[in-house]
């Protein structure tokens, strides 16, 4: 009796640590777009006030919005797989049954999976040769490694995120739940 009561509260302790690590996860994540966005949005008006109504402008503003539009697009596409919001054509899938939602799904991730890894380790050969060669971004004066670094920071947090939709979906599966289909921008 004592065993599987210490079961069950291991169980409870471990989802209840899955779900807070969740939702640190997703405000982390929130924030650091939001971030990402507001950095964009004030920078670019900072530079459009400079330039017309001081006629003046500087090297490093459009150089700080690109680089932040790129963080922010590879964080934005692994939160769009977290939430399967990506674009897709499910019309076949859904004329199916559960099984093969499942089966589709689950063919979807791991090829996502798949191209994620191969794609992490392509864009760590760049990365490596600007730190080789000491490259520096022309206006920021930086390291270009650490603009280059948003690829496979992107492509990791692809990764993980179909790790964790892939995880999911086999706990809705045991459940006896049908797949997670995704949130819908449009019906």
């Amino acid at each position: 009796m004592a065993t599987t009561s210490i079961a069950i509260s291991e169980k409870r302790s471990s989802r209840a640590l899955r779900l807070k690590c969740d939702y640190v996860d997703r405000k982390a994540e929130r924030w650091l777009l939001l971030t990402f966005y507001a950095l964009i949005i004030l920078t670019v008006a900072v530079e459009v006030i400079r330039r017309f109504a001081l006629n003046y402008s500087s090297v490093w503003g459009e150089e700080l919005a690109r680089y932040a539009f790129i963080y922010l697009v590879w964080m934005a596409a692994a939160a769009a797989v977290r939430d399967r919001a990506h674009i897709r054509i499910d019309v076949l899938v859904n004329l199916g049954g559960v099984r093969l939602q499942r089966l589709a799904w689950w063919l979807s991730d791991v090829s996502t999976l798949v191209l994620a890894v191969w794609a992490l380790w392509l864009s760590l050969s760049p990365v490596l040769t600007s730190l080789n060669y000491g490259s520096v971004s022309p206006g920021l004066r930086l390291s270009q490694a650490i603009f280059m670094m948003a690829i496979p920071i992107g492509f990791l947090l692809i990764a993980w995120r179909v790790i964790q939709t892939m995880m999911a979906d086999v706990r809705r599966m045991r459940r006896g739940e049908p797949p997670f289909e995704g949130k819908k921008l449009f019906d």
